[in-house]
């Protein structure tokens, strides 16, 4: 009886046996992990993790060791001269080692990715887990496929040039020592992994040769070295500035699989999460990276990225900001900079050390020095040196690789993701000036990235801004419609065919109805066979050019100030025909006036032509429109914004839930927004009068603006905003809008100054900008549906939300923008004298342009202007340019802050002999090959 029930269990015991499964963890000093032991008791802080730490220690407190968990452990130094490898049942320890063999009292991801695989697998598991610090996936993990290391042109560029920082000295040896080095640590990884798996049984005894392994899942933890090397990605602030790390990775999945004989391995990225939610623009580019080969079809439903951002800790993370400016101001001291304690230099180190402590003191308060020493051991690149977020991220790893092997158990959101949009306007509201104050504007507005990542072509949105419209005498109104008016200034737009998140600006003059739009020279509405505003500009300035897709703000901008307006000039003399027909034409020519960093004075203006043309079929608008008629001085100032993206979920009760992209507004040291300084109205007289006696005859213009023809608007409280959070073909009354008054308030600092105030609890702040909360739930404001901020940390894990990445999306690339060839067009004849010339511009995008007599360029050509007319412009012009430079105020400066730049590509030095009377105009702009 005895043999008959052994052999049944034995058979049962056969019939459940499984192969022996094996999880690979690999990458660099966060896969090592150097999160004390010691930082453990900082987890039950938190009553959502407190569960998490009991399943980390076992009654006795010391930390758990699981009983059918196994690790196999190969690390060494950063260099890889001392490997070693580290075995045992999985414990706390098998963090970063000074020796393979011996736990330093760290921990990385495995403990609390082992501890979830041992308890959602009831059978023996097998981790081979491979670490180096400092090692980059470009170099020492670099794959196979990705061929030899190769350097780019900006490192060709660079080493073969000057000596300098970071420049080899021998380029002969360092060659050769990159040959080396490439692909070493890949190789170290996969040999490893074949040496482990050659005899399994020698890690974990409980490994049944009968049954085989498995090799169940691959966890990839690296990037920093990638992220910060500018060499290998340089073009700092554009578009797809790490696309070549996002193909290695790639390749790194295609070759570890093929290497290791599992072609469906599943493989988990960790997506590099330093800086919490609060990371700068790059390192948000850099996360895009890395996220990207988890979207490629190939690797649909066995490649996951998961977001280890969530898991920093920001209370310890603001700690680490304060520690870094006692260092920052340790650094003064022995540098003796000029406007700290130790300038001339008279401190002894004695004397340096007590200044510091005392420093330090006034800025840590003694809370959270016990804060910091409780939960964090290490620097910010090594997440803080915090359990807490070493073993979130474990667990996280743990379920995406579960998800990846059994998705029919995967947990399903309640409800499918759908896409949606924020989308409205955000109001500063001033108080009136009198009308006779007609004749044009200026403001200063901020320039920022109002998102991290650019979200394709659905976006559009403008910054601050405003509408100049015609004035018009009581009653004395166009009949039937007629918009008509210049609405440019900073943003995003659909038709933009070379975007970054640094936002450029159009000059946006809007014929009757939106019948010609013109936005700056040779950018306008229609096609060149049928042009509705591409002529509509004329080009002045012949310090500045003016691209053919907007002008372009340096990149890297944020929160800088943008001068820009527009008043009249007296370039040409009225007419009493218009195209031949007996329609007047008037002589106002709304110039651009800029006041940046690097540019200042007139750019182009709208010639009255734009205008006026739209009277050809509709002669009652004589005399109604911007090349005759004042504008208005008390216009709506606001901030459009037509399309942020979104997501809409609901939660497991059917609740209404929503994420916007992340959105941001520039921040000064004071927590505060300033977005629109100095909003000035004009008399005519302002410049217009002296102008004309000039160009009659009389002495020169300065370009003066006259402070006693100008009035400055006051911004009161009360600004608002309708932002609301809809999908697509939503109807407006329909449109939710979000409850932006929890988080924001607008308020003026000074009377000529408008700006926002922020809820600390709900916004982030980091690098110089503000984040804005990003999740929502449907609630009421009492009376009327409204979005109510959601805390990230109460968003349902089954609404997919929080899992959502908003990346640039896939799309066709942009067709150059071009102008006429044919040689008989107003382009070639009589064509412009010298060129081509080109423009490398910080969007990536390389303009071609040529040198036109002012005259001569298309714009005017195209202004029904007669050759007698046009040559009284050209020397009315050349006057400008001998008397108004680049260099000198024509807006009044802002009273505070730093002006923004222009890209610096597009400020010119005319060529010799073509410095007054001459004009830039670009004649084609693509993306460079």
């Amino acid at each position: 009886m005895k043999t008959i029930l052994l052999i049944t269990i034995l058979l049962a015991t056969q019939l459940h046996a499984k192969p022996l499964k094996v999880f690979i963890l690999a990458g660099q000093s966060n896969m090592e992990g150097h999160a004390r032991i010691e930082t453990f008791d900082y987890i039950g802080d938190d009553p959502a993790t407190a569960p998490l730490l009991k399943q980390m220690r076992g009654p006795d407190g010391q930390p758990t060791v699981c009983d059918h968990t196994w690790i196999s452990y190969y690390t060494g130094k950063y260099d890889g001269s001392a490997n070693g490898e580290g075995t045992g049942k999985l414990t706390a320890g098998f963090g970063a080692r000074d020796d393979a063999t011996k736990s330093n009292g760290k921990i990385g991801p495995e403990f609390t990715f082992g501890l979830t695989m041992n308890a959602a697998l009831k059978e023996p598991v097998l981790i081979i887990k491979t670490a180096w610090g400092g090692r980059s996936l470009n170099t020492e993990f670099r794959p196979p496929s990705a061929g030899p290391y190769e350097i780019n042109d900006y490192q060709k560029k660079l080493y073969y040039g000057p000596p300098g920082h970071g420049v080899p000295k021998d380029m002969n040896q360092w060659l050769a020592e990159k040959k080396k080095e490439t692909g070493r640590f890949y190789r170290y990884m996969v040999e490893h992994v074949k040496r482990v798996l050659a005899d399994p049984k020698r890690v974990c005894p409980a490994y049944d040769a009968a049954q085989g392994y498995e090799i169940a899942g691959f966890v990839w933890l690296q990037g920093f070295n990638d992220m910060v090397d500018a060499h290998t990605y340089p073009e700092r602030g554009k578009p797809g500035r790490f696309a070549a790390y996002s193909d290695l990775l790639a390749k790194f999945i295609r070759d570890v699989r093929k290497d290791l004989g599992a072609p469906k391995m599943p493989f988990v990225i960790g997506v590099m999460g330093v800086g919490g939610m609060k990371a700068n623009q790059e390192t948000v580019a850099f996360r895009e990276a890395m996220t990207a080969p988890s979207l490629l079809p190939e690797f649909k439903g066995n490649v996951v990225a998961v977001p280890t951002a969530p898991f920093w800790s920001d209370e310890l993370g603001a700690i680490d900001d304060k520690r870094a400016q006692v260092r920052q101001m340790g650094f003064y001291l022995n540098s003796k900079n000029k406007d700290h304690a130790n300038a001339d230099g008279h401190m002894t180190e004695e004397q340096k050390r007590e200044h510091l402590k005392q420093y330090e003191a006034k800025l840590i308060s003694p809370a959270e020095v016990a804060l910091w020493n409780r939960g964090a051991s290490n620097a910010g690149y090594h997440y803080l040196g915090c359990a807490k977020t070493f073993t979130l991220m474990g667990r996280a790893f743990a379920e995406a690789n579960l998800a990846l092997l059994n998705p029919q158990q995967a947990p399903a959101p309640s409800s499918e993701l759908r896409e949606g949009e924020m989308a409205g306007y955000l109001f500063a509201p001033t108080e009136r000036v009198p009308e006779e104050f007609n004749a044009g504007f200026s403001l200063y507005a901020a320039a920022w990235p109002l998102v991290a990542i650019y979200p394709g072509h659905k976006f559009q949105t403008g910054l601050c801004g405003t509408w100049m419209h015609p004035q018009y005498e009581e009653g004395k109104k166009p009949e039937g419609k007629c918009y008509t008016d210049i609405e440019g200034g900073l943003g995003w737009w659909r038709d933009t065919h070379f975007p970054t998140t640094t936002p450029k600006f159009i000059m946006g003059g809007v014929g009757p109805n939106f019948t010609f739009i013109a936005n700056g020279p040779g950018y306008g509405a229609g096609t060149w066979e049928k042009p509705r505003g591409q002529y509509g500009v004329a080009q002045l300035s012949p310090w500045l050019l003016f691209p053919l897709d907007g002008l372009n703000l340096k990149q890297g901008t944020r929160g800088e100030l943008f001068g820009y307006g527009y008043l009249p000039l007296p370039l040409t003399n009225p007419k009493t025909t218009t195209a031949g027909k007996n329609l007047p034409t008037g002589n106002q020519c709304w110039t651009l006036f800029l006041n940046t960093g690097n540019f200042k004075g007139p750019a182009a203006f709208f010639t009255p032509f734009f205008w006026s043309q739209s009277k050809i079929d509709h002669p009652e608008w004589a005399d109604m429109l911007l090349d005759t008629r004042p504008t208005g001085p008390n216009k709506p100032i606001q901030m459009e914004t037509q399309h942020v993206p979104a997501m809409l979920s609901k939660d497991a009760s059917g609740a209404e839930l929503a994420r916007v992209a992340p959105t941001s507004f520039p921040v000064g040291a004071d927590g505060t927004s300033t977005v629109l300084h100095r909003l000035t109205a004009y008399k005519k007289s302002a410049l217009w009068d002296d102008v004309e006696k000039w160009f009659a005859g009389g002495p020169t213009a300065n370009g003066a603006i006259k402070a006693e023809a100008a009035v400055l608007h006051t911004f009161r409280s009360g600004g608002g905003s309708n932002w609301s959070i809809y999908p697509p073909g939503t109807q407006r009354e329909e449109k939710v809008p979000l409850a932006w008054k929890s988080f924001a308030t607008s308020f003026a600092p000074n009377p000529i100054t408008f700006a926002y105030k922020w809820d600390p609890q709900l916004t982030r702040r980091s690098a110089g900008l503000v984040t804005l909360p990003e999740y929502f739930t449907l609630g009421t404001d009492g009376k009327r549906p409204q979005w109510n901020v959601l805390p990230p940390k109460d968003v349902p894990t089954d609404s997919g939300l929080a899992q959502h990445q908003f990346i640039t999306p896939a799309e066709k690339p942009q067709e150059p923008r071009t102008t006429p060839e044919d040689a008989t067009s107003c382009w070639k004849k009589p064509g412009p004298v010298a060129g081509p010339f080109k423009a490398r511009l910080g969007d990536g995008s390389v303009v071609a342009y040529y040198w036109y007599r002012f005259a001569d360029q298309p714009a005017m050509l195209n202004a029904d202007l007669s050759d007698a007319e046009r040559e009284q412009v050209q020397a009315r012009v050349e006057k400008l340019h001998r008397a108004w430079t680049k260099d000198r105020d024509y807006l009044t400066p802002p009273d505070f802050g730093t002006l923004a730049d222009i890209d610096p590509a597009l400020i010119l030095t005319p060529p010799k002999g073509l410095e007054i009377g001459y004009v830039p105009i670009a004649t084609r702009q693509e993306l460079e090959k």
